[in-house]
């Protein structure tokens, strides 16, 4: 009797024991969720109301919303002053002026880049793309997307081709050699924004490869801290921990200049082909960041490129405007061109379309 008495007796020291160290471990998987996917993540100087600017895409990662209305508000922060705007879109996903707008038939003029050409702070009627169309009396459609480069430009173009473009503009900026390399685009958190980017294959080819996960998900998620209720808090919590592992491994195996160089150029040979094959001229705007200039082998890429491709650089422009003392191209404290920024790249890509006649009259 005795010895089942011991026997009992350890079993329940055992189950205790063992209940204990699930506790524990509980605590500690939500305690290191706790700190590693929200008390370390800074809450946005920010926020945003309306539809949401992006949605996720397989292929590409970032997708414009389309037939979307979102109002972007930042307060002042250091010296930067607080600002808004709104961003609406048409059943395309191109930047309009205004709600319900449709996308016309055909457009003279196609843009695409980033957050400089998408018009970052600024309302779409003060963009370069909106400005050069009513400069040059041309109909203009901006496919551009904060957080894009030169890869998802390409993808973009491969959908919109369709409306038929005499002219293609695409703004780059020197980030692009960066991006066109990163599968986590940059974006207001350090963790994954999963984009389309350029890997190599086992015979050291260039291929486009698609986001590995739905980043736009886990970012709008936190944005909207819609995370609480105890299972999405879990769920999400373990998927921002995977997007900050993701995100620190790929920047740790970053490719060196040469990989993105080359990238830049394996995606440039392919828009290239893409738009003249399309009837279409393929125009490439170098827009200046901080007034610095293009990176040193973009020049030497365009080259390589060939065919019909044209290449205007923007880095002399800027220069003289600020040697003149002209309005400031740049938002202060932040660095995307401003509205007088904007102005100033239509104007230099209107005279560069009508020196070289790529629009007919």
């Amino acid at each position: 009797m005795c010895y089942g008495c011991r026997c009992v007796e350890g079993v329940r020291v055992g189950a205790k024991s063992l209940i204990l160290v699930l506790i524990s471990t509980t605590i500690g998987f939500s305690g290191g969720i706790a700190v590693v996917a929200y008390l370390t993540v800074w809450p946005l100087a920010m926020s945003a109301e309306g539809d949401g600017v992006v949605v996720f895409d397989a292929e590409i990662g970032s997708l414009a919303r389309p037939s979307a209305h979102t109002r972007h508000v930042y307060p002042a922060i250091a010296d930067r002053a607080a600002f808004e705007f709104d961003v609406y879109t048409d059943d395309r996903g191109a930047r309009v002026d205004g709600p319900g707008q449709r996308s016309a038939a055909r457009y003279d003029v196609l843009v695409v880049g980033d957050s400089f050409t998408w018009g970052y702070a600024l309302s779409n009627r003060d963009t370069y793309a909106a400005r050069l169309g009513r400069d040059l009396g041309v109909s203009v459609a901006n496919f551009a997307m904060a957080s894009y480069g030169t890869v998802q430009s390409l993808q973009i173009l491969e959908r919109q081709l369709a409306l038929k473009p005499s002219l293609v503009v695409y703004g780059i900026i020197a980030h692009h050699f960066e991006r066109n390399v990163w599968p986590c685009g940059p974006s207001y958190y350090e963790f994954c924004l999963d984009m389309s980017h350029v890997a190599w294959d086992s015979q050291g080819r260039p291929y486009i490869a698609p986001p590995l996960s739905d980043g736009v998900r886990r970012m709008q998620v936190h944005q909207a801290r819609d995370y609480l209720t105890p299972m999405k808090w879990l769920t999400h919590g373990v998927d921002v921990i995977f997007g900050r592992a993701y995100y620190a491994w790929t920047r740790y195996r970053e490719p060196p200049d040469a990989k993105k160089e080359e990238a830049t150029l394996f995606v440039l040979e392919r828009m290239n082909r893409l738009v003249t094959s399309n009837g279409s001229q393929l125009l490439v705007v170098f827009l200046p960041t901080n007034y610095y200039g293009a990176p040193a082998a973009l020049p030497g890429i365009i080259d390589r490129v060939g065919g019909s491709i044209r290449y205007l650089d923007l880095t002399a422009a800027f220069a003289r405007n600020k040697q003149a003392g002209g309005p400031n191209p740049y938002i202060v404290g932040d660095g995307h061109p401003s509205a007088a920024g904007h102005a100033l790249i239509a104007e230099e890509i209107a005279q560069y379309i009508r020196r070289e006649a790529m629009l007919a009259p």
